[in-house]
């Protein structure tokens, strides 16, 4: 009887391992490529054989192309509307019933399009919430894959967090916490947004009622954000702290600040901010709308250090591990030479960057040198390996 029972236990646990790769099979997978640090799905639209890139975007409630690219291929507009972007709003045409054929040849069919003038971005669209209205959404950084998998009997795999969200406008509103010094907390609602390269972001709103440019909040940066060819003036330096629901607290991570000027000073925005792929792109996440949760599992990147300021750059390990150019953070001289977003960085003062990844302690050493001490990055264009010389 015992033997009986433990074979019948047997074949009730192999029966239930079948259900759940049966219910977690996905009804498609398709492959994206990482450009500069953003999920980047390629896209035919109707019946064109131009392939798009276009930026898998969860702060965008739709599809959006520029209106030069819209036009070669003779998308129709079938009516206008307003649209809230970060910083304003402005009004936009749409067009309507277009079929968006992904690069594995899966199809989602009678799509609405949004025409900008710009999209600010260097693709040629964006594709925001339209899939996580009809399929559980999965991101897997290792995989560089988008799964699609049907509501119904879906099971999360062991190792992750579960983080509530609201959909209160089409994109998913997650609450948080960010201490830009320690002891002084400041709790909004943030939009969950891969469109987003930074780390946290905080719109104007929020800075000015909780005065987070005059709370002790040292500027590394002034720079701008550009959302569909709205541009808002930002500072960026350090948080203390930063949390959101259910997930560990982050430390000394990188923030930007929206300052005054244009549109944004008057702007109601309904939330708070972003987190961007900074926070993101550290795990695979499954965005499940019928439960209204993203599922977060850490993926090899979690432990990797934050981005940080070195000479007149930002600079990030990207997937592969590799250090690479963020952006220019400041006016270069006249001799010296620009490094484009994306270069890869091999070596900094002789260090190779796959050992600063490894001993955070170096990498620590370069950021601590003190003002004015020289800097020698090593990278390759092509096949020729070149040296630059800066001043931190």
């Amino acid at each position: 009887m015992k033997f009986k029972l433990t074979l019948f236990i047997l074949l009730m646990s192999c029966f239930t391992l079948v259900v759940n790769a049966q219910q977690n099979k996905p009804v498609t997978t398709i492959p994206f490529e990482m450009v500069h640090g953003s999920i980047v799905l390629k896209v035919k639209l109707n019946n064109h054989n131009r392939v798009f890139k276009l930026l898998f975007d969860t702060g965008a409630d739709g599809m959006a192309l520029e209106k030069t690219l819209a036009d070669s291929i003779g998308l129709k507009i079938t009516r206008s509307n307003n649209a809230s972007v970060v910083g304003g709003s402005m009004k936009i045409d749409i067009s309507g019933d277009n079929d968006v054929t992904m690069e594995n040849g899966f199809v989602l069919k009678h799509q609405p399009i949004a025409v900008f003038p710009q999209t600010g971005k260097d693709l040629d669209g964006i594709i925001g919430n339209t899939m996580t209205r009809s399929y559980i959404t999965q991101i897997d950084f290792n995989k560089k894959e988008l799964s699609l998998y049907n509501f119904e009997g879906y099971e999360y795999e062991k190792g992750g967090t579960v983080v509530p969200v609201t959909i209160p406008s089409g994109v998913f509103i997650i609450p948080g916490n960010v201490e830009i010094v320690a002891g002084k907390s400041s709790t909004g609602n943030f939009v969950f947004d891969t469109g987003a390269s930074y780390n946290l972001i905080c719109f104007r709103p929020f800075v000015k009622q909780n005065r987070l440019l005059v709370s002790g909040f040292t500027s590394e940066y002034p720079a701008s954000t550009v959302s569909m060819g709205i541009a808002s003036p930002t500072f960026n330096g350090k948080a203390s702290s930063f949390s959101f629901t259910n997930m560990p607290v982050i430390k000394e991570m990188p923030v930007t600040l929206m300052a005054g000027g244009g549109q944004n000073e008057n702007w109601s925005p309904g939330f708070d901010g972003s987190i961007g792929m900074g926070i993101i792109s550290r795990y695979n996440f499954t965005i499940n709308r019928k439960k209204n949760e993203i599922y977060f599992m850490p993926n090899h990147t979690y432990v990797y250090p934050q981005s940080f300021t070195l000479g007149s750059y930002l600079l990030g390990f990207n997937l592969n591990g590799q250090l690479e150019i963020i952006s220019s953070i400041r006016q270069l001289p006249p001799n010296e030479t620009q490094l484009e977003k994306g270069t890869l960085i091999t070596q900094i003062n002789g260090t190779n960057t796959a050992d600063l990844l490894k001993n955070t302690k170096k990498l620590e050493q370069l950021k601590k040198l003190p003002a004015n001490s020289p800097l020698t990055f090593s990278y390759t264009v092509g096949d020729t390996k070149k040296d630059i010389t800066l001043t931190k």
